[in-house]
């Protein structure tokens, strides 16, 4: 699936206008080219109108991010489920620094294809959960090609976002962490199985949304009960 681009080195440019619609006052929207070529942000938003369909770079990029890792990604690789398996990757290891405003760089993708190998496989897909804590919201299912089995791993899906983190000393004991944590709110029934993907995604989201909502309490009980404990007489 390297294939699907010649070189994987690749020039980006960004340039930021300042425009003034009719209904409102100047805003600023981003414009970016793939070598020499413009792209649009509604090729990432088509895949998934979850995000806004702008573009948007660097700290400041929020949402517009993930549509315009996205993006990229299907002009470099031009297959859309290789850009959707790629493309949180791409925004976490590139997008994200950018510079911000007008940018011109050159990206060497060499490493982070071979960082991210395991993404190339065939038979992987990435799909929206609207109920995900991970940071890119992304489940990935494996197929089986021969019997057509749908698998997701939900705990290896909630620890790899920690493949994000540089150092892999730290990347590891963090992964070890979160596959604890998950295992022990689900015990073991954290692997989602069937031959319908609809029937699956629909499993994962009750089994994340539940995890979400769990995991949200948590929190509340812990900083409810630091203030509790800062208040004068309720030290103990």
């Amino acid at each position: 699936m390297q294939k699907a681009c010649l070189t994987n080195i690749h020039l980006i440019t960004g340039r930021l206008f300042t425009v003034s619609p009719a209904h409102s006052g100047t805003e600023t929207i981003g414009r970016l080219w793939v070598n020499g070529i413009e792209i649009l942000p509604e090729m990432g938003f088509g895949l998934r109108p979850f995000y806004e369909c702008a573009f948007g770079w660097g700290e400041q990029g929020g949402n517009r991010l993930f549509t315009t890792a996205l993006t990229i990604c299907l002009s470099i690789f031009r297959e859309e489920r290789l850009a959707e398996n790629l493309f949180v990757c791409f925004k976490e290891e590139f997008v994200k620094y950018f510079p911000e405003g007008d940018f011109e760089l050159s990206i060497d993708l060499s490493a982070f294809l071979s960082k991210y190998q395991a993404r190339l496989q065939p038979n992987l897909y990435s799909y929206f959960c609207f109920s995900s804590l991970m940071n890119s919201r992304e489940i990935l299912v494996l197929k089986d090609p021969v019997s057509g089995k749908i698998t997701a791993d939900l705990v290896e899906n909630y620890a790899m976002h920690n493949m994000l983190t540089s150092d892999q000393g730290t990347r590891k004991l963090n992964e070890r962490k979160q596959r604890l944590f998950f295992r022990f709110f689900r015990r073991e029934n954290y692997i989602v199985q069937g031959h319908d993907l609809n029937e699956v995604i629909h499993r994962v989201e009750e089994i994340m949304s539940t995890f979400y909502w769990k995991s949200l309490e948590r929190v509340l009980r812990i900083q409810y009960t630091v203030r509790f404990r800062q208040q004068p007489g309720n030290s103990h």
